[in-house]
């Protein structure tokens, strides 16, 4: 087991066995609301696969990142997908609300995951989002961040 965070709203820990799993116990109400999210965003693709443990405690699968060496990731390809991923939190009905780039992962396979849907909200729900400038804001600066990071062209 390797500690990945430990703070006063969630404890988050790998352990290598089959592959990888991340888990992370949290409130209740915090685990309920992110396995609901992810289980509806599973089809798109954009989530990694997800197992309820407990009440309060959660599994994903753990995704291995992509290594920093070329080749470089296209521009297009990120773009695209910034699209797609707005897309299926839309019509999965969630506004994810912290889409900085410790939400927004990259595979090793070149597949780009959305992670930490514990504070998400309904697409309709009035209440504001933890980061108010939006989901698409903070995804496209997310995505940037990633292309920077992989020299994108």
């Amino acid at each position: 087991m390797k500690m990945m965070m430990d703070n006063r709203y969630s404890t988050v820990w790998y352990e290598p066995v089959d592959g990888g799993w991340v888990y992370k116990r949290q409130h209740e109400f915090m685990t309920d609301n992110e396995y609901w999210c992810l289980k509806q965003m599973a089809p798109s693709g954009y989530v990694p696969e997800v197992e309820q443990v407990d009440r309060d405690l959660i599994r994903t699968r753990y995704i291995h990142p992509r290594d920093l060496a070329p080749p470089p990731l296209s521009l297009s390809y990120l773009m695209i997908h910034e699209r797609l991923i707005l897309q299926a939190l839309q019509d999965a009905g969630i506004r994810h609300g912290d889409l900085t780039e410790y939400a927004v992962l990259l595979g090793q396979d070149d597949r780009l995951y959305i992670i930490d849907f514990a504070e998400s909200r309904l697409w309709d729900d009035p209440r504001p989002d933890k980061r108010p400038e939006g989901d698409a804001f903070w995804l496209r600066h997310s995505l940037k961040a990633i292309g920077m990071a992989y020299n994108a062209q």
